[in-house]
């Protein structure tokens, strides 16, 4: 567009592809500093309204400041509140910090992050107040606001999805299957690299298991129901070459140094990233917000229609095969013609399968190791209903080392295998989700920031 090539800056979206052509790291990852005498500064990329509290942040950081340098995709749907809140966020002084360490402590699971964040706001008020113009107040106020907007809607679909789910009407995708080499690797890269974080774990030997997420899994959370990768160590995994791939939407600039020192490699990045993961796994991100930034798991097969019908027939999934014709613009993943998008409910709340037709006269694939996990409210009766539909399960009872949890493995002969796993059995196996206060909160991202510029 305008501006290629001619030095000039175009009036469009500036992404994190555009920004690792430009300036790699530097423009796309959000980097801490110690002014240490020199008084702090922020850049942020979302036009002219911030200036003037930029001009404010710098005067409240002052000397002592840690300043946060922040970079944001002026394409994303933010509202002027919002990225007045973030920056705030950022600027705080390190004594800032401190002083909400110390009103607002770690609170315990107990009452939950709505009511929490609800707490957090009355006491925010009652401080504005006292000072109408405290800046530190209002940023927090106009954060809490946007997270008890998003938790109740969070709330409102795992309830939903809760009650589907136990009925028996509804399947809900839960987590993937993945064999690593080396889980301590593996987990590097999809925490550091990806800002995943480690939810759950299993074994402690051969074998041993770690569970990522964007959030707690369990669907009884208020910010729970999201999407996991289950990362099973096996020291004789040999490299992915299946053609899968992992699809993300995150509501923030990718951090390129962190991908980079996380064991990620980068193949592409004009408008969004193509990404090899540590064991060969495909990794696709583009910037977007999502309830759950995991968006799909792409998988090749010969015949996408006679794929999508059996998913439909056998395992009860809806098909969206208009999903591979929609035009995008340059700054989303390319849609494969001919792919369909496989579901269990709203697509834009759920991960989602994306059956791809594989590439003509290419060679067949061998299988990945990749599996997905599928919560279901009784898997014998599972099993009666993949035996009717003319799949007989490869395995049907309780898993060793899990606490009895029962499952159900249905492994078709295009796509990918599911498991489905007993509603009551996962949920026993999900730990009690933590909550930290916004101030912890804020206080992760300034030591994040400063790591990155370290």
């Amino acid at each position: 567009g305008e501006g290629e090539g001619s030095g000039k800056r175009p009036n469009g979206p500036q992404t994190i592809g555009e920004g690792m052509m430009e300036h790699s790291a530097r423009a796309t990852a959000m980097a801490g500093r110690s002014a240490s005498g020199a008084r702090g500064y922020l850049s942020v990329r979302a036009g002219r309204p911030c200036r003037r509290l930029l001009a404010k942040a710098r005067e409240d950081a002052g000397h002592e400041a840690d300043v946060v340098k922040v970079v944001v995709d002026s394409g994303a749907a933010m509202t002027r509140r919002e990225a007045i809140s973030m920056v705030s966020a950022a600027a705080l002084s390190s004594s800032a910090i401190a002083s909400l360490l110390r009103a607002s402590p770690s609170v315990a699971a107990e009452p939950g992050i709505l009511q929490t964040r609800r707490n957090e706001l009355q006491s925010v008020l009652e401080t504005l107040q006292g000072d109408p113009k405290d800046e530190l107040a209002i940023a927090e106020k106009n954060l809490l606001n946007a997270q008890i907007k998003a938790y109740e809607a969070n709330a409102e679909f795992v309830s939903k999805t809760r009650g589907l789910v136990t009925s028996g009407k509804q399947n809900f995708l839960q987590h993937a299957v993945l064999e690593v080499k080396d889980l301590d690797k593996a987990v590097k890269f999809w925490t550091q690299g990806l800002g995943m974080r480690v939810n759950r774990s299993r074994g402690s030997g051969p074998g041993r298991q770690a569970f990522v997420s964007y959030g707690p899994e369990t669907l009884v959370a208020e910010n729970g129901g999201n999407f996991a990768l289950e990362l099973v160590e096996n020291p004789n995994k040999q490299v992915d070459n299946s053609g899968q791939y992992f699809q993300f939407a995150l509501s923030n600039s990718l951090r390129v140094n962190r991908l980079y020192n996380s064991g990620g490699e980068i193949t592409f990045g004009y408008g969004y990233f193509e990404i090899v993961a540590p064991d060969g796994y495909k990794v696709v991100v583009y910037i977007e917000n999502r309830r759950d930034p995991f968006d799909l798991i792409g998988v090749p097969v010969d015949d996408v229609e006679a794929t999508a019908s059996y998913y439909e027939r056998v395992f009860g999934m809806t098909a969206d095969r208009k999903y591979g014709s929609v035009s995008v613009g340059r700054f989303e993943p390319a849609r494969t013609p001919g792919s369909v998008l496989m579901t269990y409910g709203d697509p834009a709340d759920n991960t989602s399968i994306l059956l791809v037709p594989r590439g003509q006269g290419s060679k067949a694939e061998p299988p990945a190791s990749v599996k997905i996990a599928v919560l279901d409210q009784d898997v014998f009766q599972r099993r009666d209903n993949l035996i009717q539909g003319g799949l007989q399960p490869k395995f049907v009872g309780e898993v060793p080392g899990t606490g009895g949890t029962k499952v159900a493995l249905a492994v078709p002969r295009q796509g990918v295998p599911l498991v489905f796993v007993d509603y009551e059995d996962f949920e026993r196996e999900q730990p009690q989700p933590t909550v930290l206060s916004i101030a912890e909160e804020i206080q992760q991202y300034v030591a994040m920031a400063k790591d990155d510029e370290n």
